[in-house]
């Protein structure tokens, strides 16, 4: 009974990515309906693109996000799972995101009217913004006194886990609104306890028990089961040492009064430092699998949030040293 249960973590960004990049009728359903549910309005076709842009020239700091998509009318969006805090300044992330993608979306000799919107969608398993109770936010340019918008063009929607409201047995799931639906699937689908509640949820909208089905499909793959353990002891890893250093941190900024400008430098070396241990953890993963697993170069650049070209450079170093 328990093997029932094993439902792969939808948190993590590997499988999050997955469920939805999945070439199916149930991946390709449950994008759109994810993306009409956080957007507000209907998707009826999508296009998924390569996830990372290329760099333009050595040692330039990737752009890095989970899903990277086209719809209907040309619109564009980058979705991604933060499934814990780096302490980034996310909101200034996210814009310059979404405004990156939607100059990205202009060609040579395009006129101002071709400009498509483009939508920054974060799903954040923590809080973001502590002064407002609301889990999910849309957010756009605006006047501050009267509320007047502009073209509506760049589009920011953080959805934070953390905030959802309480379900009971009186609450009417059919009623929730989609957006709260599909936040209450990535917390708890793979929590044995909710399993009751989950089967009721997905039964509400079809691209929800698509995305159900997608997940419990690649649950089904022991590679990712080995890939999810090992980037949750990393995380732990990480995490421990960052709160030991941001400890010490503290105690040095007491007993020497650093200066703001030096307490800065710390926190952006710091957040430089957890992204190369992330993508140098990756590459690790993407190593063991090379050599211990007959896994495509595909799957496993999927599985490990890498590009494809990433994955074939480090084959070709592997080969090399053979």
């Amino acid at each position: 009974m328990a093997e029932e249960f094993r439902i792969l973590n939808p948190r993590l960004d590997a499988n999050f990515k997955t469920i939805f990049t999945q070439n199916t009728d149930s991946s390709r359903k449950a994008l759109k309906s994810f993306l009409t549910a956080a957007i507000g309005q209907k998707v009826t076709a999508v296009s998924v693109k390569e996830n990372d842009d290329a760099k333009q020239f050595d040692y330039q700091r990737g752009i890095s996000y989970d899903i990277n998509c086209t719809f209907d009318d040309e619109s564009s969006a980058q979705i991604e799972m933060q499934g814990y805090d780096r302490e980034y300044d996310y909101g200034k992330r996210a814009e310059y995101y979404a405004a990156r993608l939607a100059s990205s979306s202009m060609e040579v000799g395009d006129d101002w009217s071709k400009v498509p919107k483009a939508f920054q969608i974060s799903v954040l398993n923590f809080v973001y913004d502590e002064t407002n109770a609301n889990p999910v936010h849309h957010y756009t340019m605006q006047d501050k006194s009267d509320g007047a918008k502009l073209s509506g063009i760049l589009n920011v929607i953080f959805m934070e886990l953390p905030k959802l409201p309480e379900i009971n047995e009186n609450t009417d799931i059919q009623t929730l609104p989609s957006s709260i639906k599909w936040c209450k699937f990535f917390k708890d689908a793979d929590n044995p306890k909710k399993q009751d509640f989950i089967s009721e949820l997905v039964k509400t909208e079809e691209g929800l028990m698509e995305a159900e089905n997608t997940l419990k499909n690649i649950s089904s793959d022991r590679w990712r089961w080995i890939i999810q353990g090992q980037i949750e002891g990393r995380e732990r890893d990480i995490r421990s040492g960052y709160i030991a250093f941001r400890e010490k941190g503290l105690r040095e900024g007491r007993e020497e009064g650093l200066q703001e400008g030096r307490e800065e430098g710390r926190k952006e070396g710091l957040q430089q430092g957890l992204q190369q241990g992330k993508n140098e953890a990756a590459r690790s993963t993407a190593k063991n699998l090379l050599t211990e697993s007959d896994l495509s170069p595909e799957k496993i650049a999927q599985c490990c949030s890498l590009s494809l070209e990433e994955v074939l450079g480090i084959r070709d170093e592997l080969n090399k040293s053979n």
